[in-house]
């Protein structure tokens, strides 16, 4: 059975597989106690935090709720 840390986490991760980031950044919130010295934990909560607010300020006072596309780009190295 999972920690309910660890489902936070994994609830975080499968919500951002569904590029729904502001709903990632809550299940990571939740899952912080669990993962306090943990600095990949951390990187990637903070950058779901950032793209939350890249598409709060792409969308602008006028757009009530329109999505964010984002493209994910790996490379070698």
């Amino acid at each position: 059975m999972l920690r309910p840390t660890e489902k936070a986490y994994c609830l975080a991760l499968q919500a951002l597989k569904r590029k729904e980031y502001r709903t990632a950044v809550d299940h990571f919130d939740q899952a912080a106690p669990g993962f306090e010295n943990n600095s990949e934990f951390d990187l990637l909560r903070e950058a779901t935090r950032l793209l939350v607010a890249v598409q709060k300020e792409m969308r602008g006072p006028d757009e009530a709720d329109s999505s964010l596309e984002i493209e994910e780009v790996f490379s070698n190295g």
